[in-house]
């Protein structure tokens, strides 16, 4: 039997993994320098099912060769796979930026497209300008004879806490940024973070983010880590401080002419203490920075208008309610769902209270977010969820809701409200499906029980495989997703705006996709960076192919975020895209 079940287990494993088809398109990720040779590679994960390969056209490129065609074993789900990749040698004829065109391929018959793809063709001479610009910016590693060590660093490597405001309003955002200016080759630990003492903290940038961008001060140009990024919601009115953050470093010289460009490493509280070996002729200097502390002036909200329904929400907000299912059984639980919408200090709103009638049991919500970091303040919806019963069949009517917030824009306070909701509550008792009941067993029934008794065996088999493996508590919760709110991925992409500008949209598709994997791998802080998720995602079973589609997806977010990059892409299509891609991802962690 143990066998049998083996083999059951191992066929459906396998033709899950067979439905599963990688065909991507892969260009060189440094720009293009025109007139010289470069590789695009269309790679498919199951050659063997794979035929019809359609050459592709590469306008603005001469094709120099290929395709040339490789193959190699490629393991998917436990189940080895031939990949065949096709490649071509182009050179590029013209600068700007290029599309190389996804093609096709038929897979058991239907056509599977790859990606587009984008790269960056400079001319000679700006590539020219661009190696010596790195040189010259880098030329502070040298140490000349007789130089002052400690100033060169002082001069070369600082740190600087930029805040939008100084004063603000009970409730309304501060934002804070730290940053790490160099040019020079240096390791920097950060040994203290600020504590943000009176403040309601939300991340926007961490560590793990490593943004980097460059800055001229002073005719030089200095690489620009932000090192964290945060919005600071005010508990309460007062004077408060944005104590300092303070950083070791190690910076190495060179005691020779060397041009080369520099490089920072900078990690939080996990650089050795041992002496940092230079190379040949060099030296390691050690030299402590921190930011300036900054005070922030907090202003109590009026009192004029204030209501007794305040809560202390500030900025603008709308509300509405819904009823999940307005017909339910006595003693059926039943849903009611209130959505906060608009922009302002989401995370500090209360739940709204609600007025249950009479014979009406309700629950403490479960609450969702979809909010988009980066604006400031906090823009999106709060969704809370209230489970209710009722034990007595009859009407009844659910009050309107009210949510009054302090408006800063027009410096008044404001109510909004829901209309009232009703739901039945019928006689008829929940209704379950008795399979042995059913006059239908001779027919459809037969297929019901044969699918139970599968779902039995492949039971009792897991069970049997995992009996003899103990796992601790702490590893549990490292492999397997914790999934304690149901959020769906139609909620998650609903602030995601096609018609904004392309740093919005790909800020707000940014964001829904990390509150995707934020909601079932349970990341905060700076676990949300990419290099965790992969590992999270790969140790929960997520198959490699889903895997590389999320790093290009984010890779190309933040290409959209960060770069002035204009993308020619159908969004409609990146985003039905990414709902396919979490969808994908959702059923294999279920």
């Amino acid at each position: 039997m143990k066998k049998i079940t083996a083999i059951i287990f191992f066929v459906l494993l396998t033709a899950f993994a067979i439905a599963q088809v990688s065909f991507k398109t892969i260009v060189p990720v440094t720009p293009i320098v025109v007139g010289e040779a470069f590789q695009v590679q269309y790679v498919i994960d199951d050659g063997e099912a794979a035929s019809g390969f359609i050459t592709p056209i590469f306008k603005g490129f001469k094709t120099v060769a290929g395709p040339y065609i490789y193959s190699g074993k490629t393991r998917l789900a436990n189940n080895d796979r031939l990949s065949k990749n096709y490649v071509f040698t182009l050179v590029a004829l013209n600068p700007g930026k290029q599309i190389i065109s996804g093609t096709f391929i038929s897979v058991e018959g239907k056509q599977v497209r790859s990606n587009d793809n984008y790269i960056e063709v400079i001319s000679k001479e700006v590539a020219m300008k661009r190696f010596e610009k790195e040189i010259t910016t880098s030329s502070d590693y040298y140490l000349r004879p007789g130089e002052d060590v400690q100033e060169k660093i002082r001069q070369n490597l600082f740190m600087k806490v930029q805040v939008d405001k100084k004063t603000s309003f009970l409730g309304e955002p501060v934002v804070a940024t730290f940053k790490l200016y160099s040019r020079l080759e240096s390791k920097s630990d950060i040994v203290k973070n600020p504590g943000f003492y009176g403040f309601s903290v939300l991340d926007v940038i961490n560590l793990s983010d490593r943004f980097v961008t460059t800055e001229e001060i002073n005719g030089k140009t200095f690489d620009v880590h932000t090192i964290r990024k945060v919005q600071l919601y005010p508990l309460q009115a007062g004077l408060f401080t944005i104590d300092a953050m303070e950083v070791k470093n190690k910076v190495e010289f060179s005691r020779s002419m060397v041009k080369r460009k520099t490089e920072q490493e900078i990690v939080e509280g996990v650089l050795k203490n041992e002496p940092e070996e230079a190379p040949a002729n060099a030296e390691v200097f050690e030299n402590d920075i921190s930011t300036e502390p900054i005070n922030i002036v907090v202003k109590p909200i009026p009192e004029k208008g204030k209501t007794a329904g305040f809560s202390g929400a500030v900025g603008n907000f709308s509300i509405s309610a819904a009823i999940i299912d307005q017909e339910i059984s006595a003693n059926e639980e039943g849903m009611l769902e209130v959505t906060i919408a608009g922009k302002g200090n989401f995370i500090q709103l209360n739940a709204p209270v609600i007025n249950w009638p009479a014979g009406v049991e309700g629950f403490d919500p479960e609450i969702k977010d979809s909010l988009d970091v980066y604006g400031t303040p906090l823009k999106g919806k709060r969704k809370f969820r209230y489970a209710f019963v009722a034990a007595a069949p009859g009407t009844y009517i659910i009050p309107s809701i009210s949510f009054t917030f302090f408006d800063i824009d027009t410096g008044v306070y404001k109510t909004v409200a829901t209309k009232p909701q009703q739901v039945v509550i019928s006689e008829k008792k929940k209704q379950t499906i008795s399979i042995v009941d059913k006059k239908e067993t001779s027919g459809n029934g037969k297929y019901w029980l044969a699918a139970a008794g599968l779902l039995v065996v492949l039971t009792g088999f897991i069970f049997l495989m995992m009996k003899g493996r103990k796992v601790s508590t702490t590893e549990q919760a490292n492999l397997t997703p914790e999934k304690t709110t149901v959020i769906t991925i139609d909620d998650l992409l609903e602030t995601v705006q096609l018609n904004e500008t392309d740093k919005n949209f790909y800020t707000t598709l940014h964001q829904a996709v990390w509150s995707f994997f934020g909601n079932y791998y349970k990341l905060a802080g700076t676990e949300m960076n990419k290099e965790n998720l992969f590992i999270r995602m790969k140790e929960s079973g997520i198959d490699r192919s889903l895997i590389h589609e999320t790093a290009t997806l984010l890779q190309q977010c933040e290409t959209g975020m960060f770069t002035n990059v204009t993308f020619t892409e159908d969004r409609q299509l990146i985003f039905n895209n990414t709902k396919r891609l979490l969808g994908e991802i959702e059923k294999a962690l279920l």
